[in-house]
């Protein structure tokens, strides 16, 4: 299968010498993850679906601050009697116009329909440019170079996100961030080089600092070196969905849980945020090392099927 070299992969040895230097990977490591890489980024894939910026609209708002929650609820009642009489006028006008209305929502929906024929991201023509600064050209799904047919060097966000451990891990999205792939860009791409070095980050024994910072990033959403409660939310939300956004999460356990969290953990005076410190003098008293590891080498029939290729 492999053309180059005597490695067991498609790279040179002092390819595989240099990768192994700068990841303190073992040698039979680099020539697993290089051959996982090949791979995942020469099988079919289907076309990347683009992200519902609606449903992000969506969660956005249910996950303000209960703060505002609590400033807005005395107001609200307030205002209850007041929506009430306005809402009956409004009821009679809305049944002398219902019929029209109802005809003009019909058709609508169905022009709003035929004008949303699929959410598939479209095939690569708005890539040509970006592969051109490359000096190579990418086949999508094969991932071979079109000139000289090497394996590729890069890796995109679609096909990461499609590795087993990526795809089922409800913080997959945040990976991929600290990977170093662009948010929301199915076709952003990392090089091989890269990629390896955040492997080493992720799965390189002795690293327990360094991931320290990696789990800190990963649940730091708006990127403002602090945990604050809309942080905390988030991550809640996303591990209780597990990954489905049709999942319901009850609000006020959650909140319950945030504010003790704050609370009993902050440094800060008024407990509104965690500091990375915070963050560390808690979560580094566990073995959290052990379990923040991401496999990425291809196992079972997948690493039958390129062994044998």
């Amino acid at each position: 299968m492999y053309a180059r070299g005597r490695t067991g992969c498609d790279l040179e040895e002092e390819e595989v010498e240099e990768i192994r230097m700068n990841t303190h990977f073992k040698r039979s490591e680099v020539i697993k993850y290089r051959r996982a890489f090949v791979y995942y980024t020469t099988r079919q894939l289907p076309p990347p679906v683009l992200d519902d910026k609606e449903g992000e609209g969506g969660e956005d708002k249910e996950g303000g601050d209960e703060d505002d929650v609590d400033a807005k609820s005395n107001g609200d009642r307030d205002g209850e009697d007041t929506d009430a009489i306005g809402n009956d006028k409004d009821d009679d006008k809305d049944k002398e116009n219902g019929s029209s209305k109802a005809d003009d929502d019909a058709s609508s929906t169905a022009t709003s329909k035929a004008k949303k024929p699929s959410q598939v991201a479209p095939q690569p023509p708005a890539r040509t440019d970006r592969d051109k600064q490359r000096q190579t050209v990418i086949h999508f799904g094969t991932g071979l170079n079109e000139s000289t047919g090497n394996f590729p060097m890069e890796i995109t966000r679609h096909q990461f996100m499609n590795i087993k451990s990526i795809s089922m891990n409800p913080l997959g999205d945040r990976i991929a961030l600290a990977f170093g792939f662009k948010e929301g860009d199915p076709y952003s791409a990392i090089s091989f080089e890269d990629y390896m070095l955040h492997a080493a980050d992720f799965n390189r024994p002795g690293n327990r600092d360094l991931k320290l910072k990696i789990a800190f990033k990963i649940q730091d959403f708006d990127g403002d070196e602090k945990l604050n409660k809309n942080d905390l939310k988030k991550y809640y939300d996303t591990i209780a969905r597990n990954g489905n956004m049709a999942v319901p999460v009850p609000k006020k356990t959650r909140n319950e849980v945030i504010q003790k969290v704050l609370s009993e953990i902050s440094s800060d005076p008024k407990k509104k945020f965690l500091s990375f410190d915070d963050f560390q003098r808690v979560i580094g008293t566990t073995d959290f090392d052990t379990t923040l590891k991401l496999e990425l080498c291809i196992i079972g029939k997948d690493a039958k099927k390129l062994s044998t290729e």
